[in-house]
């Protein structure tokens, strides 16, 4: 599996007439944790759906490792990737370790107490062992961020997509989360995380993806992405982006207005 974990070529998508995203390329190298940013409605969950597989591009290609996403069985695509999106409703009662056992649907060389090692292993890694038995229609929206997560983590695909999973996380949380895809990330995963929180993509990202308007229109490291003129004519309200003393990464900030 030596082949690019993931190619996105010219991909371009319309619906009911109205383009989402335009022309989008890029590919991700293995062992590397991405960010996709932009405002609202910039096209980044669009991106994340076509190259899961869950939507058909109007144009152009989505590949994993070499192979057009279209093309593969669900079976194949759930072993070479992972995708978290933003709303995972539960229909169903299920507790914690029944969804979280889903992550190893597909993996039948496990017996019963090896898949009860591995998820014990999980819920220990998120420091969610507490939740084990309960339902996941009672937990609170961050808690079940965490088990949807492991969920994914057991799956143990290469390419992990995330579309804002620290979105319902608390700060000490969200730190958690990005310091686990960071480790997956050195452990050889491709890990593509959709984030608005600007400060946690500069420290955490090798590479970011800045979308607006349904195109990527700019690809590098943070602190090349994350200026204050680029920032400045993307976002509609004023920003002061400084440099964090402590990391040498950039750091960005709403700036507080007399009256508005």
């Amino acid at each position: 599996m030596n082949k690019c974990p993931v190619k996105v070529a010219e991909l371009s998508v319309s619906f009911n007439g109205t383009s989402v995203l335009q022309n989008v390329s890029f590919e991700l190298e293995k062992g590397s944790l991405v960010g996709i940013i932009g405002p609202n409605g910039a096209g980044k969950s669009s991106v994340l759906k076509h190259i899961s597989g869950y939507l058909a591009p109007t144009e152009g290609r989505v590949c994993l490792f070499g192979e057009p996403v279209m093309e593969l069985a669900a079976d194949q695509r759930a072993a070479l990737l992972s995708y978290l999106p933003q709303i995972n409703r539960v229909e169903f009662p299920y507790k914690v370790s029944e969804l979280i056992a889903l992550g190893l649907v597909n993996n039948h060389a496990l017996d019963k107490a090896q898949k009860k090692s591995q998820i014990n292993k999980v819920l220990k890694r998120l420091n969610i062992e507490r939740l084990e038995e309960r339902s996941v229609d009672e937990l609170s929206g961050g808690e079940q961020q965490l088990v949807h997560l492991a969920r994914i983590l057991l799956q143990d695909a290469p390419v992990i997509l995330l579309d804002e999973p620290s979105a319902s996380l608390d700060i000490g949380h969200e730190g958690q989360l990005m310091n686990i895809l960071y480790s997956l990330a050195q452990e050889g995963k491709t890990v593509l995380v959709a984030l608005h929180n600007l400060n946690t993509a500069a420290e955490f990202c090798d590479r970011l993806l800045l979308m607006h308007h349904g195109k990527l229109i700019a690809d590098g490291v943070p602190s090349s992405i994350l200026t204050q003129q680029q920032i400045q004519q993307i976002y509609p309200y004023e920003v002061k982006v400084s440099i964090n003393s402590s990391t040498g990464n950039p750091n960005i900030l709403a700036v507080k207005r007399d009256s508005y």
